[in-house]
């Protein structure tokens, strides 16, 4: 049975561009690596056609150039979210024991529920935790709480920029080198 390379070429972008439109609308999953996503699906494509290797010299190098942005920008969208959410809690004097074990509860209760019902726990297990570390203060807990979810909410819409961005980047290579 013989199969066409242009056959073998549409599949792997296919491929390619639903690990980038997972990573995107994966993004509203709270500890989902979206930006990791997205970028896989664009090295399935860059290896596949050697970055571009056929083509003119210039569009080679462009390509490389390309993806190394997209290297760039998935590295700072995968720490972004971290660095967002417990900066907002330490600010609010939360201790780092405190946000560990509400990013633990994130995980087992996006396992054992759904990804939102997690960060549903993890903002409840911070509440809560805050609540009786401080001695019964509902308003400082909440306070701490909050920033938490304005964290997330920020590191979501930047973390979707920067995924855009990505597939911008692959989409020219793609499209016009």
């Amino acid at each position: 049975m013989n199969i066409s390379p242009a056959w073998v070429s549409t599949v792997i972008l296919i491929i390619s561009g639903l690990f980038q439109l997972i990573g995107l609308v994966g993004l509203v999953l709270v500890f989902f690596p979206g930006p990791t996503v997205a970028w896989i699906g664009q090295l399935i494509w860059a290896v596949f056609t050697r970055f571009n290797y056929g083509h003119e010299s210039w569009q080679f190098t462009l390509t490389i150039i390309l993806f190394v942005i997209s290297t760039l920008l998935m590295l700072a969208g995968s720490l972004l979210d971290n660095f967002m959410m417990a900066g907002r809690a330490r600010k609010q004097g939360s201790p780092w024991w405190e946000i560990g074990l509400s990013l633990f509860a994130m995980i087992v209760g996006g396992i054992l529920l759904t990804p939102l019902g997690g960060l549903a726990v993890a903002l409840l297990t911070l509440f809560l935790v805050e609540y009786y570390r401080l001695g019964k203060k509902q308003k400082e807990a909440w306070a701490a709480t909050k920033a938490v979810a304005l964290g997330w909410g920020w590191s979501t819409l930047i973390r979707a920029g920067i995924v855009l961005v990505m597939i911008a980047l692959w989409l020219v290579s793609v499209l016009w080198l």
